[in-house]
């Protein structure tokens, strides 16, 4: 299996939580995601989450974008297009759903998604 390092941030900080893994395998999409983390917290976790998910698609907006030499504003305009895209037909059913953490946290769960 091909893993991402884990930042160096993460590594640091004792109270870092992971919050999702992707994959692709076995020709589709695979996802594990701490759902839960802010129950102890103000914080709406849905607002959280779409907040985290704009940050992810600036940050691969810049990183196709040095990769490929392209325009990160075109880069970031596609990026969303794909996701208007697949919201609007998706290409495969969600299947899966909450199932507890490896830590066995009692609020902590994680949901599966491919």
């Amino acid at each position: 299996m091909k893993e991402q390092p884990i930042p160096d941030a993460a590594v640091r900080d004792p109270t870092a939580t992971e919050l999702a893994r992707i994959w692709v395998a076995e020709h589709g999409l695979h996802c594990a995601l701490r759902i839960g983390a802010y129950d102890e917290t103000p914080i709406d976790e849905a607002r959280a989450w779409g907040m985290m998910l704009a940050d992810l698609l600036r940050h691969l907006g810049r990183g196709l974008s040095d990769y490929y030499h392209r325009d990160p504003v075109e880069v970031v305009d596609v990026l969303l297009e794909a996701m208007r895209d697949e919201l609007a037909s998706p290409s495969s059913p969600l299947e899966g759903g909450l199932a507890r953490s490896r830590e066995d946290e009692p609020d902590a769960g994680q949901a599966k998604a491919h």
